[in-house]
C-alpha cells in the first residue's frame, strides 16, 4: 500500500499534520521536500529592509563605488 502525509520537521523529530496508523514492524520509506520556511523569508525580508538607505543614492554606479573603496584600502599601507 502506498501512502502519502505531509508534516514538518520540529527539530527532534517528523510531525505529520494528518493522523497515520502505523502498526508495529511496518515497513515505511520516507522522502521529503526542502522548501523555504515563511518565518525565514520574513527575516531576509526583514534583513533587507534593514539595509535600505546603507548606501547613499548619489547617482553613482556600484562599480564607481567599488573603485573608490578599492583606492581608499590600496592607499591605506
Amino acid at each position: 500500500m502506498l501512502a502519502t502525509a505531509k508534516g514538518y520537521y520540529n527539530g527532534s523529530q517528523i510531525v505529520l499534520n494528518s493522523p497515520v496508523q502505523f502498526q508495529r514492524g511496518q515497513e515505511v520509506i520516507i522522502t521529503y521536500t526542502i522548501t523555504e520556511s515563511t518565518q525565514n523569508k520574513k527575516s531576509q525580508d526583514a534583513l533587507v529592509d534593514s539595509l535600505v538607505g546603507a548606501i547613499p543614492k548619489s547617482g553613482k554606479t556600484l562599480e564607481e563605488y567599488r573603485s573608490e573603496r578599492l583606492r581608499k584600502y590600496a592607499s591605506a599601507d
